[in-house]
């Protein structure tokens, strides 16, 4: 799955509050990296980021060709910038060396399969389910590998 589907799932609600937690250099990288202008007639930070939030989710949601490139920024942004407690949790299920949840190592292939897939199943019962869920399918998409398919994510994406 790839990460404009995992946000398409996730929905445009949960699209835009990730969108809002970035900072405001996390929210120009998202736009860049979907080709969208950052250009806004907006007076307020407020106002401006809504405004670019919902640019975002039409990139996504309208399939753009590079509406992909755009949530798989901000999939990493917010992740690696907003769920470090969670990404610290899994690496240190697998034993990967990190920096409070960030490691240059190849994640997926730190451990065998069972013991990554099983690291993921811990992981859903300790943070939230949705996040979990688009984190591990953010990782097999990063790495091109079915390792949490299994798991039956996807459902667990949408709203509760």
């Amino acid at each position: 799955m790839l990460p404009d589907d995992i946000c398409r799932n996730m929905g445009e609600i949960k699209v835009r509050a990730i969108f809002g937690e970035l900072t405001a250099d996390g929210m120009r990288k998202v736009l860049k990296s979907a080709d969208i202008a950052s250009r806004s007639q907006s007076i307020s930070t407020k106002k401006r980021n809504e405004e670019w939030g919902a640019r975002v989710w039409r990139a996504i949601g309208e399939r753009r060709p590079r509406g992909d490139a755009g949530a798989a920024v901000l999939i990493y942004e917010w992740l690696t910038r907003h769920r470090r407690k969670m990404l610290a949790s899994f690496l240190d299920d697998l034993g990967v060396a990190h920096d409070d949840g960030l490691t240059d190592a190849e994640i997926m292939s730190a451990a065998p399969p069972e013991k990554t897939r099983d690291a993921g199943k811990k992981l859903l019962g300790r943070f939230d389910r949705a996040e979990v869920a688009a984190y591990l399918l953010f990782l097999d998409a990063q790495s091109k590998t079915e390792v949490f398919k299994e798991l039956d994510l996807v459902p667990m994406l949408g709203p509760a």
